[in-house]
C-alpha cells in the first residue's frame, strides 16, 4: 500500500545528519506498517522490537547504568548490531519507556550513525506528558495522518482516477 510520507521516510533517511527520527499519528492509521515496508525495502540490516512485547528493553533503559553501557546492553538485548552501515532500527510503542525517549539525545550526540525510528500508539499524548527531558532538536519528528482519499483511490488501483480528478482540478472543471 502506497502512502505518501514514505516519500518523506526517503528524505530522512538520504539527509547527512542522521537524527532519530519519530513518527506521530493517531492510533490504527498505519504507522508500524509503513515504517515496517520503509526499512525492509530501504536498508540491508532491520531490527524491530516493540516494547509492550519486549519488556527487557524497557527495565534497561529504567537502570541506574550510563548511556555507554545502556547502548552496549541494548546491542546485546535485541541482538542487533545497529552500528553496523544499512542499519536500522526500529522502535515500536516507544511510550513505554519515557527514559528511552529522552536517552534518544545520546543516540543523536554519541552515535550520528545510527538510524533509529520510533513510533507508538498514542504517542504525541505521552509526549506531552512527559516527566522526562524530550531531546529538542536531537531527533526530527513526522506526522502521519490516516489515509487520505488520493491514497484511498491508489490502494484501490484507481490512479487513473487520481489523475483525472487532478486535470479536473487544475482546469477549474
Amino acid at each position: 500500500m502506497k502512502r505518501k510520507i514514505y516519500d518523506d521516510l526517503i528524505e530522512w533517511k538520504n539527509k547527512n545528519n542522521f537524527k532519530p527520527l519519530i513518527l506521530l499519528g493517531v492510533r490504527q492509521c498505519g504507522k508500524t506498517y509503513i515504517v515496517d515496508e520503509f526499512c525492509k525495502n530501504e536498508f540491508k540490516n532491520y531490527k524491530r522490537i516493540n516494547l509492550f512485547e519486549d519488556t527487557r528493553v524497557v527495565d534497561l533503559y529504567k537502570s541506574n547504568k550510563t548511556s555507554d553501557e545502556k547502548y552496549q546492553d541494548l546491542k546485546r538485548t535485541i541482538d542487533f548490531d545497529f552500528d553496523k552501515e544499512d542499519s536500522i532500527l526500529f522502535i515500536d510503542e516507544i511510550q513505554e519507556s519515557e527514559e528511552l525517549i529522552s536517552e534518544l539525545k545520546y543516540f543523536n550526540e554519541k552515535h550520528s550513525n545510527v538510524r533509529i525510528i520510533c513510533a507508538g500508539s498514542l504517542l504525541g499524548v505521552k509526549l506531552a506528558r512527559l516527566t522526562k527531558p524530550f531531546p529538542v532538536g536531537k531527533v526530527e519528528r513526522l506526522y502521519l495522518y490516516p489515509m487520505d482519499f488520493e491514497e484511498f483511490l491508489i490502494a484501490n488501483n484507481q490512479e487513473m482516477l487520481v489523475e483525472r480528478i487532478k486535470k479536473s482540478f487544475n482546469n477549474n472543471q
